[in-house]
Protein backbone atom coordinates (compact mmCIF):
# COMPACT_ATOMS: atom_id res chain seq x y z
CA UNK A 1 0.00 0.00 0.00
CA UNK A 2 0.87 3.65 -0.54
CA UNK A 3 2.40 5.52 2.18
CA UNK A 4 -0.54 8.52 1.37
CA UNK A 5 -3.39 5.75 2.20
CA UNK A 6 -1.76 4.30 5.14
CA UNK A 7 -1.86 7.74 7.06
CA UNK A 8 -5.20 8.33 7.65
CA UNK A 9 -5.68 4.82 9.02
CA UNK A 10 -2.82 5.52 11.54
CA UNK A 11 -4.81 9.26 12.43
CA UNK A 12 -7.76 6.89 13.28
CA UNK A 13 -6.00 4.42 15.38
CA UNK A 14 -4.15 7.60 17.34
CA UNK A 15 -7.57 9.03 18.46
CA UNK A 16 -9.42 5.50 19.34
CA UNK A 17 -6.76 4.94 21.62
CA UNK A 18 -7.06 8.21 23.23
CA UNK A 19 -10.51 7.88 23.70
CA UNK A 20 -10.18 4.37 25.24
CA UNK A 21 -7.58 5.40 27.87
CA UNK A 22 -9.96 9.05 28.22
CA UNK A 23 -12.70 6.30 29.54
CA UNK A 24 -10.41 4.22 31.26
CA UNK A 25 -9.74 7.08 33.73
CA UNK A 26 -12.96 8.05 34.28
CA UNK A 27 -13.64 4.48 35.37
CA UNK A 28 -10.63 4.76 37.30
CA UNK A 29 -12.20 7.66 39.38
CA UNK A 30 -15.43 6.91 40.05
CA UNK A 31 -13.79 4.14 41.99
CA UNK A 32 -12.01 5.70 44.08
CA UNK A 33 -12.91 6.40 47.51
CA UNK A 34 -13.88 9.85 48.57
CA UNK A 35 -11.08 11.97 50.74
CA UNK A 36 -12.42 12.93 54.02
CA UNK A 37 -12.53 16.51 54.95
CA UNK A 38 -10.11 17.88 57.67
CA UNK A 39 -12.63 19.06 61.13
CA UNK A 40 -11.81 22.69 61.57
CA UNK A 41 -10.18 22.92 65.33
CA UNK A 42 -12.50 24.08 68.64
CA UNK A 43 -11.75 27.65 69.32
CA UNK A 44 -11.03 28.47 72.78
CA UNK A 45 -13.18 31.33 74.53
CA UNK A 46 -13.87 32.49 77.70
CA UNK A 47 -17.77 32.14 79.17
CA UNK A 48 -19.82 34.36 81.44
CA UNK A 49 -23.55 33.82 82.98
CA UNK A 50 -25.84 36.45 81.51
CA UNK A 51 -27.07 37.76 84.60
CA UNK A 52 -30.27 38.98 85.93
CA UNK A 53 -30.83 42.43 87.89
CA UNK A 54 -33.23 44.82 88.88
CA UNK A 55 -32.37 48.05 87.84
CA UNK A 56 -33.51 51.11 88.44
CA UNK A 57 -35.86 52.87 85.66
CA UNK A 58 -35.35 55.90 84.60
CA UNK A 59 -37.28 59.16 82.38
CA UNK A 60 -34.80 61.76 80.41
CA UNK A 61 -35.73 64.97 80.80
CA UNK A 62 -34.26 68.56 80.38
CA UNK A 63 -34.16 71.64 82.55
CA UNK A 64 -32.15 74.52 83.75
CA UNK A 65 -30.54 75.92 86.39
CA UNK A 66 -31.40 78.26 88.78
CA UNK A 67 -29.96 80.00 92.24
CA UNK A 68 -31.39 78.43 94.84
CA UNK A 69 -32.52 81.97 96.20
CA UNK A 70 -32.25 85.38 94.91
CA UNK A 71 -32.91 88.54 96.58
CA UNK A 72 -32.72 92.55 95.87
CA UNK A 73 -30.74 94.00 98.34
CA UNK A 74 -32.09 97.72 99.05
CA UNK A 75 -31.26 100.39 101.14
CA UNK A 76 -33.62 101.05 104.78
CA UNK A 77 -33.80 104.52 104.18
CA UNK A 78 -32.75 107.21 102.30
CA UNK A 79 -29.25 108.73 101.69
CA UNK A 80 -26.12 109.36 99.92
CA UNK A 81 -24.14 106.47 98.92
CA UNK A 82 -21.13 107.00 100.54
CA UNK A 83 -19.12 103.73 99.55
CA UNK A 84 -19.74 100.95 97.56
CA UNK A 85 -17.49 97.60 98.43
CA UNK A 86 -18.43 94.97 95.90
CA UNK A 87 -18.49 94.30 92.32
CA UNK A 88 -20.14 91.65 90.11
CA UNK A 89 -18.88 87.88 90.73
CA UNK A 90 -17.94 89.18 94.62
CA UNK A 91 -18.51 86.36 96.84
CA UNK A 92 -19.96 87.42 100.28
CA UNK A 93 -20.58 86.04 103.76
CA UNK A 94 -23.67 86.94 105.59
CA UNK A 95 -23.42 90.15 107.20
CA UNK A 96 -20.63 91.71 105.01
CA UNK A 97 -20.93 95.10 104.20
CA UNK A 98 -21.83 95.64 100.52
CA UNK A 99 -22.15 99.53 100.98
CA UNK A 100 -22.31 102.32 103.55
CA UNK A 101 -24.45 105.44 103.24
CA UNK A 102 -24.50 109.16 105.06
CA UNK A 103 -26.09 108.38 108.62
CA UNK A 104 -25.45 111.27 110.49
CA UNK A 105 -28.76 112.81 110.38
CA UNK A 106 -29.76 109.32 111.56
CA UNK A 107 -26.88 109.07 114.14
CA UNK A 108 -28.52 113.04 115.44
CA UNK A 109 -31.80 111.23 115.27
CA UNK A 110 -30.70 108.41 117.59
CA UNK A 111 -29.11 110.72 120.29
CA UNK A 112 -32.03 112.88 120.63
CA UNK A 113 -34.14 109.97 120.87
CA UNK A 114 -31.99 108.52 124.20
CA UNK A 115 -31.95 111.94 125.78
CA UNK A 116 -35.56 111.58 125.44
CA UNK A 117 -35.89 108.34 126.97
CA UNK A 118 -33.28 109.03 129.99
CA UNK A 119 -35.10 112.43 130.62
CA UNK A 120 -38.23 109.90 131.46
CA UNK A 121 -36.65 106.78 133.22
CA UNK A 122 -34.96 109.74 135.47
CA UNK A 123 -38.69 111.17 135.93
CA UNK A 124 -39.43 107.57 137.29
CA UNK A 125 -36.58 106.81 138.57
CA UNK A 126 -35.71 103.87 136.47
CA UNK A 127 -32.33 102.69 136.69
CA UNK A 128 -30.90 100.53 134.03
CA UNK A 129 -31.99 96.82 134.46
CA UNK A 130 -34.32 98.25 137.33
CA UNK A 131 -37.74 96.54 137.61
CA UNK A 132 -40.93 98.85 137.01
CA UNK A 133 -43.54 99.73 140.07
CA UNK A 134 -45.53 102.48 140.22
CA UNK A 135 -45.32 103.02 144.05
CA UNK A 136 -42.00 103.63 143.93
CA UNK A 137 -41.36 106.46 141.91
CA UNK A 138 -40.30 109.98 143.72
CA UNK A 139 -43.81 111.68 143.38
CA UNK A 140 -45.38 108.38 144.54
CA UNK A 141 -43.05 107.64 148.09
CA UNK A 142 -43.47 111.70 148.56
CA UNK A 143 -47.34 111.29 148.11
CA UNK A 144 -47.30 108.06 150.17
CA UNK A 145 -45.43 109.86 153.21
CA UNK A 146 -47.85 112.79 153.18
CA UNK A 147 -50.79 110.18 153.71
CA UNK A 148 -49.29 108.17 156.20
CA UNK A 149 -48.12 112.02 158.26
CA UNK A 150 -52.08 112.68 157.78
CA UNK A 151 -53.08 109.18 158.78
CA UNK A 152 -51.32 109.35 161.91
CA UNK A 153 -52.64 112.78 162.60
CA UNK A 154 -56.44 111.92 162.06
CA UNK A 155 -55.81 108.51 164.24
CA UNK A 156 -54.52 111.15 167.01
CA UNK A 157 -57.47 113.58 167.04
CA UNK A 158 -60.14 110.59 166.78
CA UNK A 159 -58.90 109.40 170.41
CA UNK A 160 -58.71 112.87 171.30
CA UNK A 161 -62.38 113.51 170.22
CA UNK A 162 -63.51 110.52 172.40
CA UNK A 163 -61.85 112.18 175.25
CA UNK A 164 -63.50 115.49 174.24
CA UNK A 165 -60.38 117.24 174.40
CA UNK A 166 -60.82 118.37 171.12
CA UNK A 167 -63.94 119.82 168.85
CA UNK A 168 -65.22 117.73 166.15
CA UNK A 169 -64.69 120.86 163.67
CA UNK A 170 -60.79 119.29 164.10
CA UNK A 171 -61.38 116.15 163.80
CA UNK A 172 -63.35 116.35 160.56
CA UNK A 173 -60.76 118.86 159.10
CA UNK A 174 -57.81 116.06 159.75
CA UNK A 175 -60.14 113.08 158.24
CA UNK A 176 -60.64 115.52 154.95
CA UNK A 177 -57.05 116.09 154.84
CA UNK A 178 -56.52 112.20 155.26
CA UNK A 179 -59.09 111.73 151.96
CA UNK A 180 -57.21 114.34 150.18
CA UNK A 181 -53.59 112.75 150.98
CA UNK A 182 -54.85 109.17 149.56
CA UNK A 183 -56.20 110.44 146.70
CA UNK A 184 -53.14 112.59 146.09
CA UNK A 185 -51.24 109.56 146.43
CA UNK A 186 -53.46 107.30 144.21
CA UNK A 187 -52.79 110.21 141.76
CA UNK A 188 -49.00 109.39 141.59
CA UNK A 189 -49.17 106.64 141.34
CA UNK A 190 -51.80 106.56 137.90
CA UNK A 191 -49.13 109.43 136.54
CA UNK A 192 -46.49 106.89 137.09
CA UNK A 193 -48.02 103.97 135.06
CA UNK A 194 -48.94 107.05 132.39
CA UNK A 195 -45.36 107.95 132.36
CA UNK A 196 -44.07 104.59 132.57
CA UNK A 197 -46.32 104.06 129.22
CA UNK A 198 -44.83 107.20 127.67
CA UNK A 199 -41.09 105.60 128.27
CA UNK A 200 -41.76 102.47 126.21
CA UNK A 201 -42.82 104.22 123.07
CA UNK A 202 -39.83 106.80 123.53
CA UNK A 203 -38.15 103.59 124.34
CA UNK A 204 -39.58 102.22 121.04
CA UNK A 205 -38.55 105.05 119.06
CA UNK A 206 -35.24 104.50 119.92
CA UNK A 207 -35.13 101.27 119.04
CA UNK A 208 -35.88 102.87 115.65
CA UNK A 209 -33.33 105.00 115.87
CA UNK A 210 -31.19 102.55 116.58
CA UNK A 211 -31.97 100.83 113.80
CA UNK A 212 -31.97 103.63 111.14
CA UNK A 213 -28.03 104.30 111.93
CA UNK A 214 -26.74 101.13 111.95
CA UNK A 215 -28.99 100.53 108.84
CA UNK A 216 -26.20 102.86 106.61
CA UNK A 217 -24.22 99.96 106.64
CA UNK A 218 -26.40 97.43 103.90
CA UNK A 219 -24.99 94.14 104.87
CA UNK A 220 -25.93 90.74 103.20
CA UNK A 221 -28.56 88.57 104.51
CA UNK A 222 -26.58 85.15 103.63
CA UNK A 223 -23.48 83.68 101.72
CA UNK A 224 -23.81 84.23 97.95
CA UNK A 225 -22.82 85.94 95.08
CA UNK A 226 -23.30 89.30 93.62
CA UNK A 227 -24.85 88.57 90.48
CA UNK A 228 -25.63 92.56 89.49
CA UNK A 229 -23.96 96.12 90.88
CA UNK A 230 -27.17 98.97 91.43
CA UNK A 231 -25.55 101.81 93.47
CA UNK A 232 -22.01 103.83 92.51
CA UNK A 233 -20.68 106.24 95.10
CA UNK A 234 -21.97 109.74 95.43
CA UNK A 235 -25.50 108.80 94.34
CA UNK A 236 -28.49 109.58 96.35
CA UNK A 237 -30.85 106.61 97.11
CA UNK A 238 -34.40 106.78 98.28
CA UNK A 239 -35.62 104.17 100.33
CA UNK A 240 -36.16 100.69 99.30
CA UNK A 241 -33.71 101.39 96.03
CA UNK A 242 -31.24 98.52 94.93
CA UNK A 243 -28.27 98.12 95.88
CA UNK A 244 -27.06 94.82 94.26
CA UNK A 245 -28.66 91.48 93.78
CA UNK A 246 -27.46 88.59 95.92
CA UNK A 247 -28.16 85.00 94.28
CA UNK A 248 -27.37 81.54 96.31
CA UNK A 249 -25.44 78.86 94.41
CA UNK A 250 -25.08 76.54 96.98
CA UNK A 251 -27.05 74.73 96.27
CA UNK A 252 -28.30 75.14 92.98
CA UNK A 253 -31.61 74.14 91.70
CA UNK A 254 -32.81 72.26 88.85
CA UNK A 255 -36.20 72.81 87.04
CA UNK A 256 -37.02 69.68 85.21
CA UNK A 257 -40.14 69.78 82.78
CA UNK A 258 -40.99 65.73 83.45
CA UNK A 259 -43.65 64.51 80.62
CA UNK A 260 -46.95 63.32 81.67
CA UNK A 261 -46.25 59.59 80.95
CA UNK A 262 -43.90 59.85 83.91
CA UNK A 263 -45.94 61.62 86.25
CA UNK A 264 -46.57 59.16 88.64
CA UNK A 265 -43.58 57.28 89.18
CA UNK A 266 -41.79 60.61 90.44
CA UNK A 267 -41.50 61.38 94.07
CA UNK A 268 -39.16 63.37 96.08
CA UNK A 269 -36.08 61.92 97.61
CA UNK A 270 -35.32 60.10 94.02
CA UNK A 271 -31.99 60.48 92.57
CA UNK A 272 -31.20 62.54 89.48
CA UNK A 273 -28.07 62.68 87.46
CA UNK A 274 -27.60 65.37 84.74
CA UNK A 275 -24.86 67.13 82.64
CA UNK A 276 -24.25 70.56 80.95
CA UNK A 277 -23.37 71.72 77.79
CA UNK A 278 -20.65 73.78 79.49
CA UNK A 279 -18.63 70.33 80.86
CA UNK A 280 -19.97 67.53 78.91
CA UNK A 281 -17.78 64.93 80.29
CA UNK A 282 -18.69 65.62 83.72
CA UNK A 283 -21.92 64.25 85.45
CA UNK A 284 -23.85 65.58 88.15
CA UNK A 285 -25.76 64.60 91.02
CA UNK A 286 -28.83 65.55 92.88
CA UNK A 287 -32.39 64.58 94.29
CA UNK A 288 -35.81 65.78 93.81
CA UNK A 289 -36.97 68.22 96.66
CA UNK A 290 -39.93 69.98 94.80
CA UNK A 291 -42.47 68.44 92.89
CA UNK A 292 -44.97 69.97 91.47
CA UNK A 293 -48.83 69.89 92.41
CA UNK A 294 -50.55 70.13 88.78
CA UNK A 295 -49.05 69.53 85.21
CA UNK A 296 -48.75 72.96 82.75
CA UNK A 297 -51.48 73.04 80.43
CA UNK A 298 -49.27 74.25 77.18
CA UNK A 299 -46.51 71.63 77.55
CA UNK A 300 -48.90 68.59 79.70
CA UNK A 301 -45.22 68.36 81.91
CA UNK A 302 -45.19 68.71 85.66
CA UNK A 303 -42.32 71.01 86.78
CA UNK A 304 -40.06 69.06 89.50
CA UNK A 305 -37.08 70.98 91.41
CA UNK A 306 -34.16 69.28 91.96
CA UNK A 307 -31.28 69.89 94.40
CA UNK A 308 -27.32 69.65 94.00
CA UNK A 309 -24.46 70.82 95.41
CA UNK A 310 -22.51 73.11 93.91
CA UNK A 311 -19.41 73.77 97.07
CA UNK A 312 -16.93 73.89 94.10
CA UNK A 313 -18.68 76.62 91.77
CA UNK A 314 -18.37 74.63 88.62
CA UNK A 315 -22.23 75.27 88.05
CA UNK A 316 -23.82 78.57 87.67
CA UNK A 317 -27.63 79.72 87.22
CA UNK A 318 -28.21 79.76 83.52
CA UNK A 319 -26.98 76.67 82.64
CA UNK A 320 -29.46 73.87 80.22
CA UNK A 321 -29.27 70.96 81.59
CA UNK A 322 -29.96 66.91 80.49
CA UNK A 323 -31.31 64.77 83.13
CA UNK A 324 -32.01 61.40 83.97
CA UNK A 325 -34.37 60.74 86.94
CA UNK A 326 -34.40 57.58 88.65
CA UNK A 327 -37.60 55.61 88.77
CA UNK A 328 -38.48 52.31 90.31
CA UNK A 329 -37.64 49.08 87.90
CA UNK A 330 -40.53 47.35 86.13
CA UNK A 331 -38.94 44.24 85.61
CA UNK A 332 -35.24 42.77 85.83
CA UNK A 333 -33.04 43.54 82.94
CA UNK A 334 -30.30 41.54 81.51
CA UNK A 335 -26.39 42.11 81.68
CA UNK A 336 -23.06 40.93 80.68
CA UNK A 337 -19.68 42.19 80.12
CA UNK A 338 -19.06 45.35 78.04
CA UNK A 339 -16.40 43.27 75.89
CA UNK A 340 -18.92 40.81 74.87
CA UNK A 341 -20.90 42.79 72.79
CA UNK A 342 -19.42 43.67 69.30
CA UNK A 343 -20.74 47.25 67.80
CA UNK A 344 -19.88 47.95 63.77
CA UNK A 345 -21.65 50.28 61.69
CA UNK A 346 -24.55 50.90 64.44
CA UNK A 347 -25.31 46.82 64.80
CA UNK A 348 -24.46 45.53 67.92
CA UNK A 349 -23.74 41.44 68.48
CA UNK A 350 -22.63 39.12 70.43
CA UNK A 351 -22.29 34.94 70.84
CA UNK A 352 -24.05 33.10 72.79
CA UNK A 353 -22.80 29.30 73.39
CA UNK A 354 -25.05 26.29 73.02
CA UNK A 355 -24.33 22.76 72.87
CA UNK A 356 -20.80 23.82 71.95
CA UNK A 357 -21.10 26.51 68.87
CA UNK A 358 -21.28 29.90 68.93
CA UNK A 359 -24.63 31.44 67.72
CA UNK A 360 -24.14 35.20 66.62
CA UNK A 361 -27.56 37.10 68.25
CA UNK A 362 -28.57 40.85 67.27
CA UNK A 363 -28.02 42.38 70.96
CA UNK A 364 -30.61 46.09 71.58
CA UNK A 365 -28.51 47.54 74.18
CA UNK A 366 -29.54 49.73 77.30
CA UNK A 367 -27.49 51.44 79.74
CA UNK A 368 -23.81 50.95 80.51
CA UNK A 369 -23.38 50.44 84.56
CA UNK A 370 -20.25 50.63 86.67
CA UNK A 371 -18.27 47.67 87.19
CA UNK A 372 -17.76 47.31 82.75
CA UNK A 373 -21.48 45.74 82.39
CA UNK A 374 -24.20 46.40 79.88
CA UNK A 375 -27.54 46.03 80.07
CA UNK A 376 -29.11 43.79 77.18
CA UNK A 377 -32.57 44.97 76.41
CA UNK A 378 -33.35 42.27 73.32
CA UNK A 379 -31.14 39.16 72.00
CA UNK A 380 -30.46 37.70 74.90
CA UNK A 381 -32.26 35.73 78.17
CA UNK A 382 -30.81 35.66 81.34
CA UNK A 383 -28.46 32.28 82.16
CA UNK A 384 -27.71 31.99 78.77
CA UNK A 385 -24.12 31.36 78.39
CA UNK A 386 -22.32 34.46 76.52
CA UNK A 387 -18.55 34.98 74.98
CA UNK A 388 -16.76 37.08 77.65
CA UNK A 389 -14.23 38.44 74.45
CA UNK A 390 -14.73 37.36 71.53
CA UNK A 391 -11.87 37.15 68.66
CA UNK A 392 -11.39 37.80 65.24
CA UNK A 393 -11.49 34.00 64.23
CA UNK A 394 -15.25 33.07 66.13
CA UNK A 395 -17.54 32.91 63.41
CA UNK A 396 -21.43 31.97 63.98
CA UNK A 397 -21.62 28.04 64.14
CA UNK A 398 -18.29 28.06 65.45
CA UNK A 399 -17.17 24.66 67.65
CA UNK A 400 -16.07 26.04 70.82
CA UNK A 401 -14.45 25.21 73.85
CA UNK A 402 -14.61 26.69 77.63
CA UNK A 403 -11.46 28.72 78.21
CA UNK A 404 -12.89 29.61 81.50
CA UNK A 405 -15.69 30.85 83.64
CA UNK A 406 -15.20 34.95 83.35
CA UNK A 407 -15.82 36.97 86.17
Amino acid sequence: MRATAIRPILLGLALAGFALMEVACDRSEATKPPVAETAAPPIAVPLVTAESRALPGGVDVTGTLMADAQTEVAAEGAGRVLAVYVERGSVVKAGTVLARLDGEDARNQLLEAEAIEGQTAAKLGLTPGATFDPAETPDARKARASMEWAQADHDRYANLLEQNLVSRADFELRRSQLHSAKAQHDAEVNTARQLYQTLLAQRARTSVARKAAADTDVRAPWDGLIAEKHAQAGQFLQRGARIATLVRVDPLRVELAVPETAVGAVRRGQKVEFTVQAQPDQTFAGSVAYVGPSLKAESRALVVEAVVANREGRLSPGLFATARIELPSARPSVLVPVAAVRTDAGVSTAFVVKNDRAELRLVQLGRELPGGLLEITRGIVAGEKVVAKPVDTLGDGAIVTTLAEAR
